[in-house]
């Protein structure tokens, strides 16, 4: 570490000279006369140390030091007075306005050295304090902003238990992804059919043709895609917008770009997810088919079973009537006087017709054999 930068004011030339002579083997010495000077010098170069004078005409020591410990620029640089004054009101002040220290002049140059060595070493322990500290917070700050994206997916995860359909999914989605500061588009692809979305509704042309791309060249499940990241698991495909995956040297911060990578394993831990419930909505849906047609075999059973029964009483409601039909012209033949020829037309025209119903019979015979099987099949 090179020598301690220290910018001395005073009024006065001999004191000037003397203090110069007295630290120029120890520190980078830088002089000047005035106040409104040591200001204009504080600006524009980086000093360990401003030892200062009380009295000077501009603008004295007490003023100077305010202006000093009001600049955010000098704010953290140590303020040394050295004044003839003495009295414990002329220390006090001092203290009031920032200062680390007060000697009196005539100086000792022991004394001065030590003091200014103290303060010196006091202002790098405290930099090397605020670094650590700062360092400290930027840890619990990444842990928050870790935790909050931690949030975010398992909120996610909580509200895809309650999504039944494709649009609950999206939107659940698209809040998540809104959360971390990202926006993109979407495509599911199940049982419900094919859904591309954005955060604003359905997909324009473009996001649906670069989405057809990404389906079509398949490829990793993570990529990227110019300045985007597409995630590809087959019935689930995102595209996320300025999310990208190897950035330029130099175009981030380390911080920056832990935060992208941490962005990247969030939505692929939110991809996961919509991918287990889409395929937990997709297994309801087949379930749901699958008891709907049940519902209509068991009823297209009993139907056929009706109708089977049906037929089968017909047929022998209709034996029954042809039975007492040939009984009735049987014993008409004797009241009516047929000749025997006239009996024997009768009884053949009879004959046919019956020969014809039955030929009817038989074909009704066919259609509940076949009823029988179809009743078969469906119990099995």
């Amino acid at each position: 570490m090179g020598q301690a930068c220290v910018l001395i004011t005073d009024d006065d030339a001999t004191t000037l000279e003397m203090l110069d002579a007295a630290l120029q083997d120890q520190y980078q010495i830088t002089t000047t006369s005035s106040g409104r000077e040591a200001l204009t010098l504080t600006q524009s170069r980086n000093f360990d140390l401003v030892l200062l004078d009380v009295d000077m005409p501009d603008l004295d020591g007490y003023a100077t030091c305010l202006e000093l410990k009001a600049s955010s620029i000098t704010a953290d640089v140590p303020v040394i007075f050295l004044s003839a004054r003495v009295n414990l009101e002329e220390r006090l002040r001092g203290y009031r306005v920032g200062a680390s220290d007060y000697l009196t002049k005539p100086f000792d140059v022991l004394e001065l050295t030590t003091k200014i060595k103290l303060v010196i070493e006091q202002r790098e322990r405290n930099q090397r304090l605020n670094s650590r500290f700062e360092e400290a917070m930027n840890t619990a700050q990444t842990t928050a902003d870790m935790y909050g994206e931690v949030g975010v997916v398992l909120q996610l995860q909580r509200r895809l238990s309650n999504c039944q359909t494709y649009e609950e999914i999206a939107s659940s989605f698209f809040d998540a992804l809104r959360s971390m500061g990202l926006e993109g588009c979407l495509r599911l692809t199940g049982r419900q059919g094919v859904q591309s979305s954005s955060a604003e509704g359905e997909c324009n042309a473009l996001s649906n043709s670069i989405l057809d791309h990404l389906e079509r060249a398949g490829g990793a499940t993570i990529q990227a895609v110019g300045d985007n990241t597409s995630f590809n698991y087959g019935k689930v495909l995102m595209l996320v917008r300025n999310l990208p995956m190897n950035p330029p040297a130099g175009q981030y911060s380390a911080d920056e770009l832990d935060r992208l990578a941490r962005a990247r394993d969030n939505i692929a831990m939110l991809a996961e997810g919509i991918v287990a419930r889409l395929r937990a909505l997709d297994i309801e849906t087949e379930k749901s088919s699958f008891e709907i047609t049940q519902k209509l075999i068991s009823a297209t059973r009993e139907a056929l079973l009706d109708i089977s029964a049906q037929q089968h009483a017909n047929r022998m409601q209709m034996g029954q009537v042809f039975q007492r039909m040939r009984s009735e012209v049987e014993q008409s033949f004797i009241h009516l006087g047929l000749t025997e020829r006239q009996e024997e037309h009768l009884a053949s025209t009879l004959q046919r017709h019956v020969a014809e119903a039955l030929g009817v019979f038989d074909h009704s015979n066919q259609i509940e054999a076949h009823l029988k099987g179809l009743i078969a099949k469906l119990n099995g």
